[in-house]
C-alpha cells in the first residue's frame, strides 16, 4: 500500500469531520432560507436513500454470516480481521440509522417550533427543522464516508470468497 493511502487510512477522520462541519456552516445560508414545505421532500428523499444504504450494509453482513464455512471467512476470523471489518460495518449502519432517524424526525416536526438564538444581535427565530437539517447533513456526510470505506473494504473481501 502506498504511503498516501496509509496516511489517509490513518488520518481520514481528522480531515472528514472538520470538513463536514465547514460544509454545514457554509450551507446554513441556504438552509435558513428554506421553508418547511421545501425541507420535507429533502428529508424524505435523504431518509429513504440512507435506509437503502443501510440495507446494503445489512445484506453484506448477512452474506458474510451465511458463509461461515468459507475458508476465507474462517481464516480472517482467526486472524481477527473479520471482527474488525464487521465492527466497522456495524458502525456504518449506526450512522446510517442515525441519518434516517434525524430526517424522519424532521418530517414530523411542526413548522411552528422555533428556537431563538441568544447570541445573535437581532434575536432571530429559526425553525427547529432547519437546525435538524444541518445536523442531519453533518451525519449524512460522515455516514457517506463510512459507507464508501466500508463498501470498498467489503468489495475487496468478497472478491476472494
Amino acid at each position: 500500500m502506498s504511503k498516501i493511502k496509509l496516511w489517509w487510512k490513518k488520518y481520514n477522520n481528522w480531515i472528514i469531520h472538520p470538513v463536514s462541519i465547514l460544509i454545514c456552516v457554509f450551507s446554513w445560508k441556504l438552509v435558513e432560507n428554506l421553508t418547511y414545505s421545501q425541507i420535507q421532500p429533502i428529508a424524505s428523499a435523504i431518509s429513504t436513500f440512507a435506509g437503502i444504504m443501510f440495507g446494503f450494509v445489512m445484506a453484506s453482513i448477512t452474506l458474510i454470516s451465511s458463509s461461515k464455512s468459507n475458508t476465507l471467512v474462517r481464516n480472517t476470523t482467526l486472524t481477527g480481521y473479520l471482527p474488525l471489518m464487521l465492527n466497522r460495518m456495524h458502525s456504518t449502519m449506526g450512522w446510517l440509522l442515525l441519518v434516517c432517524a434525524i430526517f424522519v424526525f424532521i418530517l414530523f416536526l411542526p413548522d411552528t417550533l422555533k428556537l431563538t438564538l441568544p447570541f445573535s444581535e437581532n434575536k432571530k427565530n429559526i425553525a427547529l427543522s432547519q437546525l435538524f437539517l444541518v445536523v442531519g447533513i453533518y451525519c449524512l456526510l460522515i455516514s457517506f464516508k463510512n459507507f464508501i470505506f466500508t463498501w470498498r473494504e467489503f468489495k475487496q473481501f468478497s472478491k476472494n470468497m
